[in-house]
């Protein structure tokens, strides 16, 4: 992003505020039957570790683990099992390479890791170790997780892979036509090595094969996603937009683009610990120079020499694919905090902060705003029922009961107990880098922008005195996101489950509204699909997609090529407004179809999700 795209984004988001401010809008009407879209966003599971043994209606065709014959029904591997085969690997050179050179296959899969697992009885994470609940000997590829940990059994938490931007690229060669490499770009960096003591290392990545694990459909794994599948419409070609993690791909679910670093608006250079360097320390194969939840996260682009940019515009160059990435901008690729708290103050900046600035990007709120279109970003702990009214709120309030002395005069000391509880509750239930929003300097500093974002007590509210906007995103607590390490996909299904009843027991509501359930990203976890190249932030791999909808195919599995942007395609289709921005991913036409249904033959190309629903004419 130059200069000039700079002023153009503010611009817009100053045009933006004053269509709003002006009550000069006129509301658009939608273009479908669907009055209502509820956008639900899980995290961190890829198509084929939740549906690779999915077996669609009869007449329905699919692309997974299954069909493939990776595996069997029963989970064991099937006669195309080498398939997934992971190989090892090098680097011959002292630079990053998206495509490392491949090697000999490993003979098992190394041990699982316990990585990221939350004790819930200290809310700590317990020690980054081997996960001795799974053999150290597991076939080479894809293995059945519930074999060693019963789906929704207590504790059925698992290791959380590494789902960071240099590290897919690697993994997945940017196309994964070879998805051979998963295992060893986990096992040679893992989450990088910037984050101090007890974190990764050269010598121990902290990860194992979790990452290979899938659940079992044919097995009984998931009944309610399956359920879903079976009576709606499913997509087994939606993608992560941008390759890595959470934060990246939250913004772009909200904008169609990626955040950049910025002073007062104007594009300047981010403190240089802040920058990536996945070029690999001296001594080893992979093992990233600066990169970690603690360090490098931003990348220029737009210049080749720098770490990490070269190999992967050499990969776009050769499908012919522009970069979009403007001169001398710094992206963000990988997780920061957004810059605002709830209450809208700004959060302090700097090289140790590890906050990324307040973004000018065009939101998907302030369009839907600009033409008088109802909506609302719900994210779970924005609300004070959300921390009040859940489970963990007795235990955390007497433990920071017993912490505040018991000298300090009363009702003082009530209150610290009451207001630190609820800082607490806030930190272990509330999604902050899954509210991008909250990182618009015009949504945040608007009011009556602002007063779009609320919580999870404000949503069921508005389910049941049937006031839900025309436009919803829907963020749930951490816990019962579907994260692995600190959740799992159980608990993600029981809130879907829970919500799709509370929306079908409101039939007025019902009757037109489209419930789109997906995730943010895959987790780092295998996925065997092929990716097309957009530009140099992905896409990334499959992830969940499903429609549930009075309109939505019955049991169909649609193959049209769809990601993040295609979500703000349906929504910008159905309510007649224009992309975001002029760089945004929702300005790319609509697939054409080519001799491989997963392959738009008109790339880059994303859906905009009609083909799942069935529309009267």
């Amino acid at each position: 992003m130059n200069g000039k795209n700079a002023f153009f984004y503010s611009a817009l988001a100053l045009g933006v505020a004053a269509a709003i401010n002006s009550g000069a809008a006129l509301a658009a009407a939608p273009v479908t039957p669907i009055q209502h879209v509820i956008v639900v966003v899980g995290e961190n599971v890829t198509f084929d570790a939740l549906f690779g043994a999915y077996k669609p209606a009869k007449g329905q065709t699919i692309k997974n683990l299954l069909s493939r014959g990776i595996i069997n029904a029963d989970g064991t591997p099937g006669p195309n099992f080498a398939k997934a085969m992971q190989l090892q690997a090098s680097n011959p050179s002292d630079h990053y390479t998206a495509r490392p050179v491949q090697g000999a296959p490993y003979a098992t899969l190394p041990q699982p890791y316990q990585t990221g697992i939350l004790d819930p009885a200290t809310l700590q994470n317990v020690a980054p170790i081997a996960d001795a609940r799974f053999p150290a000997d597991l076939p080479n590829g894809p293995f059945q997780i519930t074999k060693y940990v019963p789906y929704g059994s207590a504790g059925s938490a698992t290791g959380d892979p590494v789902h960071r931007f240099f590290q897919m690229w690697q993994q997945t060669g940017g196309t994964n036509r070879s998805h051979s490499l998963f295992t060893w770009v986990a096992n040679t960096v893992g989450l990088g090595g910037d984050n101090g003591a007890g974190g990764p290392t050269a010598a121990d990545s902290q990860q194992g094969g979790e990452l290979m694990g899938f659940f079992n459909m044919s097995q009984g794994d998931a009944p309610i996603f399956k359920q879903l599948a079976q009576n709606y419409a499913l997509s087994d070609n939606y993608h992560q937009a941008i390759m890595g993690g959470t934060g990246a791909n939250f913004f772009s679910i909200a904008t169609a683009d990626v955040a950049v670093y910025n002073t007062n608006g104007v594009l300047t250079a981010p403190p240089a610990n802040q920058i990536e360097n996945p070029n690999p320390q001296a001594g080893t194969d992979n093992f990233y120079t600066q990169d970690g939840y603690a360090g490098g996260s931003y990348v220029n682009c737009s210049d080749a020499n720098q770490p990490g940019v070269k190999s992967i515009l050499r990969i776009l160059n050769a499908h012919n694919r522009a970069s979009n990435c403007a001169n001398g901008a710094y992206y963000l690729v990988n997780n920061y905090d957004v810059p605002y708290n709830v209450d809208g103050t700004a959060k302090a900046l700097g090289a140790d902060k590890f906050v990324y600035p307040p973004q000018t990007v065009p939101t998907i709120g302030e369009a839907l705003s600009a033409k008088d279109v109802s909506w609302k970003w719900y994210t779970a702990g924005r609300d004070a029922n959300d921390l009040l009214n859940d489970d963990l709120y007795p235990t955390i309030h007497a433990y920071v009961n017993s912490l505040v002395p018991t000298y300090i005069p009363e009702p003082t000391r009530t209150q610290i107990v009451d207001s630190k509880t609820l800082d607490t509750m806030r930190a272990v239930v509330y999604n902050s880098i899954g509210d991008p929003h909250n990182a618009s300097a015009n949504v945040v500093n608007t009011p009556a922008l602002r007063a779009h974002l609320q919580g999870m007590d404000s949503f069921l509210t508005d389910i049941d005195q049937e006031t839900l906007p025309a436009v919803s995103f829907v963020v749930p607590k951490n816990l019962v996101s579907g994260h692995p390490g600190y959740s799992a996909p159980v608990r993600y299904e029981l809130f879907i489950n829970d919500l799709v009843a509370a929306v079908q027991a409101k039939p007025a509501l019902w009757a037109n509204t489209a419930i789109i359930v997906t995730t943010d990203e895959g987790g780092g976890y295998f996925d065997s699909g092929v990716i097309q190249n957009l530009d140099f932030f992905g896409d990334g791999p499959r992830i969940p997609l499903l429609v549930v909808s009075p309109y939505a195919k019955k049991g169909y599995v649609d193959h049209v090529y769809h990601d993040h942007a295609s979500i703000l395609k349906f929504i910008e289709y159905n309510w007649s407004l224009s992309p975001l921005s002029a760089r945004s991913r929702d300005n790319l036409p609509n697939p054409v179809a080519g001799p491989n249904p997963y392959l738009p033959a008109n790339q880059p190309a994303v859906g905009d999700l009609t083909s799942l629903f069935n529309f009267p004419k």
